[in-house]
């Protein structure tokens, strides 16, 4: 910051970068309050030796410029604050109409070094910024905090309470079907599930040789009713907004129990209807045959929403939301930028907070791996002449969100919209289809039953060798679709097969 800038800053008056405290001979105590709240928030610059009243700042300096640097040092260094944030540069005194104030420019504190507190109590002295000033963090911020300061990102913890057929086995089997068509010489195409979720590092073998999932590994291909129990949080929710009449005009969130409700398919059920419209310049494609329709704005599009996915915190609060306007999408994530803004919008640095899930969603061609990703959005948003995109964060809970503008073509959107509308339909009626069908386990659980209606879950899990959990679940979706039913209380009840349709109880 220049002479002239700080001059402008001190009487532009408050913004939430600045800080102005009175320090004739000392440095104030609520300084280092001030100091951890930039650190831990967005940087910003805070100014001893400037009086504010008002909301209006004036100069009334210091007297011993000097000796209050001198003690700041002394006391960075010290137990006072967790970290030391700032470098020499950072610190400096200026002459502003002839009186000395110090200024001191905190930067925004690497991930590693977060949370930066004051005191000896995390949780008590940490703080951080808004409008209104500085407040202490919350017990689920510091948490964040912390689990994103670890050199190994949360989504490596293995479940040991799950095993691999604990997953959505249909979600895999898409997955690899799309690895292998991606990937067709690979050497992972060959491998068992269980060995290939490992490689991918959905899972991962312990020393007894055990096989469980990562927290990767349930997010990616677990189901809804399995990721919230161990993520209570864990919601994705994809909402179009046509109509001002109404909320929304369609949806599809994961927890509508019409499909698995992991992010791989998540992303894959939304990706065409939210790039439904978008304006497709006439381009011919480089066989000078066919048209071109994936453009630079679509690509964009789809790494806004893949970055959404891949660097979500799923331990936050609120879950996903991508919302899509007539010429508006808006995509948000519980988590903030394990980098600055200004960092991440130039490009050249990542830092994904889900390493696991980033390999996974490379794998099959989804997700920038160099960084490059929000600064391409910015230079292709600016190459077309649309607004720039908005990037910002908010805390408490911690959020970040991304809004773009798109140019809809309003006659494609339209037809989009009917096909879809169509291709729902069709998946509607083949969701039905398929849920008239009894999968092997759910026709061993059956035919179990019928030989003993005394049956429990876990002699039910031991005959059958999969989990009690795996079990409940196949059992609970029997009794949904109206095929068993419990007859009486848990302990000395029973269980009735209901014989309708065509199902083939058999053993």
């Amino acid at each position: 910051m220049t002479h002239d800038e700080l001059k402008k800053l001190i009487d532009d008056g408050e913004t939430v970068h600045l800080e102005c405290k009175l320090a004739k001979n000392a440095i104030p105590t609520n300084f280092w309050e001030t100091y951890s709240s930039f650190a831990n928030t967005d940087g910003g610059t805070i100014l001893l030796g400037v009086k504010e009243e008002n909301h209006k700042f004036s100069v009334v300096g210091v007297e011993d410029a000097r000796k209050i640097i001198t003690d700041f040092w002394n006391t960075v260094h010290g137990d006072k604050v967790s970290a030391v944030v700032v470098y020499e540069r950072d610190v400096r005194i200026e002459d502003i109409d002839g009186k000395q104030i110090i200024v001191v420019e905190v930067p925004r504190a690497d991930r590693v070094d977060k949370p930066v507190y004051v005191g000896e109590d995390v949780y008590k002295g940490s703080f951080r910024r808004n409008g209104e000033g500085d407040y202490r963090c919350s017990r689920e911020d510091v948490t964040a905090m912390i689990r994103d300061s670890c050199a190994e990102t949360a989504d490596a913890t293995v479940l040991d309470e799950l095993e691999v057929a604990d997953l959505d086995q249909d979600s895999l089997r898409r997955y690899r079907i799309l690895f292998d068509n991606l990937r067709p010489e690979h050497v992972w195409r060959r491998l068992e599930d269980a060995a290939f979720l490992v490689k991918i590092g959905a899972a991962k073998k312990l020393r007894d040789g055990s096989i469980h999932p990562t927290l990767a590994g349930l997010v990616c291909f677990g189901e809804f009713s399995t990721i919230s129990d161990v993520l209570p949080n864990f919601f994705l929710d994809y909402r179009e907004h046509y109509r001002k009449d109404t909320r929304w005009t369609d949806r599809i969130c994961s927890g509508d129990a019409t499909w698995s409700g992991n992010i791989i398919d998540f992303f894959f059920k939304i990706i065409q209807p939210i790039c439904a419209g978008i304006k497709v310049p006439f381009k011919i494609s480089s066989d000078n045959v066919t048209r071109d329709d994936d453009t630079p704005i679509h690509r964009s599009v789809r790494e806004v929403v893949a970055n959404a996915l891949i660097h979500a915190d799923y331990h936050g609060r609120q879950g996903i939301v991508i919302d899509k306007y007539p010429k508006r999408i808006e995509v948000s994530n519980p988590g903030i930028l394990r980098i600055s803004k200004a960092v991440a919008v130039a490009g050249g640095t990542s830092d994904a907070r889900n390493a696991k899930i980033f390999n996974i969603f490379s794998l099959v061609k989804i997700g920038e791996r160099s960084g490059m990703g929000l600064s391409q959005l910015y230079g292709n948003w600016e190459e077309a002449g649309y607004a720039m995109p908005q990037l910002s964060e908010s805390f408490n809970p911690e959020r970040t969100k991304v809004e773009i503008d798109v140019e809809v073509a309003e006659e494609v959107a339209e037809k989009q919209k009917e096909v879809a509308e169509e291709v729902a339909e069709k998946q509607k009626e083949v969701a039905e289809e398929v849920a008239e069908k009894l999968s092997e386990t759910e026709e061993r659980i059956i035919a179990l039953i019928q030989s003993n209606a005394h049956i429990t879950q876990k002699m039910l899990s031991e005959a059958i060798g999969m989990t009690r959990q795996y079990v409940g679940r196949r059992m609970d979706s029997l009794q949904a679709r109206k095929i068993i039913r419990r007859i009486g209380p848990d302990k000395g009840g029973y269980w009735e097969v209901l014989k309708k349709g065509n199902f083939n109880f058999d053993s």
